[in-house]
C-alpha cells in the first residue's frame, strides 16, 4: 500500500471551473469519502486521480512517485463505476479474469490466435486468483453466470471482484451503490465497510449521499463549488461543522437554522428568548443551528409552535413545527409515544451546549456558552 497525495488540483471545462486548487492527503489503508452535491467536482477529482482526466494544474503522487503524467494502466488503481461496466457476453469468471489477462500477459499473448495456447499452468494460476477473490465476496456460485442473470447486488459484487483481483494500490469507487434499491444500499454499505476492514487497502469513495459517507468513512471530505470545505472524521464533521454549508448538507433531516442575535451584553437571543450567554462575541445577528435530535418536547419549554407535519419513520417521528418569527419550519425528533399530533400546539426546549452559531456569511462562531440545566 501507498499513501496518495493530490496537490493544488485545478480543472476547468471551457469557461466553467470545476476544481479550484484542491489539496488532499490520503493515508495507507484509509477509507476516504468525497461527498457533496452534484456538480461539486468530486467525480472529476477521482477521474484525475485515476488518470482518466488531465488536471489543468497540480500534482498527483502515489507513494513517493509523481504520477501526474502517468497513463492510467501504470498507476495500479482499480475503479468501480456506477454502471458496473461488466462485459455482458462474458461469464462472471471471465469478467474477473480479464484484468489479469490484460495486466499479466504480454502483447503477443493477448492476441486472439495465441491467447488460447497459453500454458495450462498459467491459466490455472490466474483462475486461482479469481477463485480466491470470488470466495472473499461470496460469489463462487455465480462464476458460470453472465451479468444478465444477476441481481443488482450481485453485479455490484462482481464489479468489486474484478477490481480486487488485481490487488491494486487503492480502490476508486464512483457512486457504486446508486443503482441499488434503498434496502440493498443499506446492506451493501455494511458489506463495503467490512470488506475494507478485511482487505486493509485504501478506498476512495465518491457519493452525493451523506448517509454513505457518515456510515463507512474513516474520514470524509465535504466538497462544494470545486473546493473541500471540511475534511475530518464523520463524527467531527457532523457534530462540529466549520461552516453553515457543511452543517446544512450533512445530516438528515437537515439542521434547523433559526435567526438569532448576540446582544450588547453578550447574551444569545433566539425567537425573543434569551437562551444563554455567548461570551466573547460582539453584538451581531447570527444564524443559530440546532439538530432535530437536540430539541425536545417539554410542557415548560421556552418555545411554542404548531405541528404542521409528522414524518413517522417507525422508531422515530419527526415533527415539523411552525413557529412565529421563524420563516422555516423547525424539525424536532421525537419517539412515537411522545410525539404530538398534526395541528397540535406544543412547547419545546433546547440545551445551549448543543447550539451551533454561524455569522451572516455562514462561517462558524465559537463562543463560550453557559450550560443550562433542563428538567427531566
Amino acid at each position: 500500500m501507498s499513501s496518495i497525495s493530490l496537490r493544488q488540483i485545478a480543472k476547468s471545462f471551457g469557461s466553467t471551473t470545476i476544481l479550484q486548487g484542491v489539496t488532499l492527503d490520503i493515508h495507507d489503508g484509509e477509507f476516504v469519502t468525497l461527498v457533496g452535491p452534484s456538480g461539486c467536482g468530486k467525480s472529476t477529482l477521482l477521474r484525475i486521480l485515476a488518470g482518466l482526466e488531465t488536471a489543468d494544474s497540480g500534482t498527483v503522487t502515489i507513494g513517493d512517485t509523481d504520477v501526474t503524467q502517468t497513463r492510467p494502466s501504470a498507476r495500479n488503481l482499480a475503479m468501480v463505476f456506477q454502471s458496473y461496466a461488466l462485459y455482458p457476453h462474458l461469464s462472471v469468471a471471465q469478467n474477473m479474469l480479464t484484468p489479469l489477462l490484460l495486466r499479466d500477459l504480454s502483447a503477443v499473448e493477448r492476441l486472439p490466435v495465441v491467447g488460447p495456447l497459453l500454458s495450462r499452468a498459467k491459466r490455472r494460476a490466474l483462475m486461482a486468483q479469481v477463485q480466491d477473490t470470488a470466495q472473499t465476496l461470496k460469489i463462487t456460485n455465480l462464476l458460470a453466470r453472465k451479468p444478465g442473470q444477476l441481481s443488482g447486488g450481485q453485479r455490484q459484487r462482481v464489479a468489486l471482484g474484478r477490481a480486487m483481483v488485481r490487488n491494486p494500490v487503492a480502490f476508486l469507487m464512483d457512486e457504486p451503490l446508486s443503482n441499488l434499491d434503498a434496502a440493498l444500499r443499506v446492506h451493501m454499505r455494511s458489506e463495503l465497510a467490512d470488506l475494507h476492514r478485511r482487505l486493509q487497502t485504501t478506498f476512495i469513495y465518491v457519493t452525493h449521499d451523506q448517509a454513505e459517507a457518515l456510515t463507512m468513512s474513516d474520514r470524509m471530505a465535504v466538497m462544494m463549488g470545486g473546493k473541500i470545505l471540511q475534511l475530518g472524521r464523520p463524527d467531527d464533521v457532523y457534530g462540529n461543522p466549520n461552516c453553515l454549508a457543511v452543517a446544512r448538507f450533512v445530516g438528515s433531516p437537515a439542521i434547523n437554522t433559526i435567526p438569532g442575535e448576540v446582544d450588547a451584553a453578550g447574551g444569545l437571543n433566539v425567537l425573543g428568548q434569551r437562551v444563554t450567554q455567548a461570551a466573547g462575541l460582539p453584538k451581531q445577528p447570527v444564524n443559530v443551528g440546532i439538530r432535530p435530535e437536540h430539541l425536545f418536547l417539554m410542557p415548560t419549554g421556552a418555545f411554542q409552535g404548531v405541528v404542521k407535519h409528522r414524518e413517522n419513520l417507525g422508531s422515530d417521528v419527526f415533527l415539523r413545527i411552525g413557529v412565529d418569527g421563524c420563516e422555516d419550519q423547525i424539525v424536532l425528533r421525537s419517539t412515537p409515544m411522545a410525539a404530538a399530533q398534526l395541528g397540535e400546539t406544543v412547547r419545546f426546549a433546547l440545551q445551549p451546549e448543543d447550539i451551533l452559531l454561524f455569522d451572516a456569511e455562514g462561517q462558524r462562531l465559537r463562543p463560550q456558552t453557559a450550560p443550562m440545566k433542563v428538567p427531566a
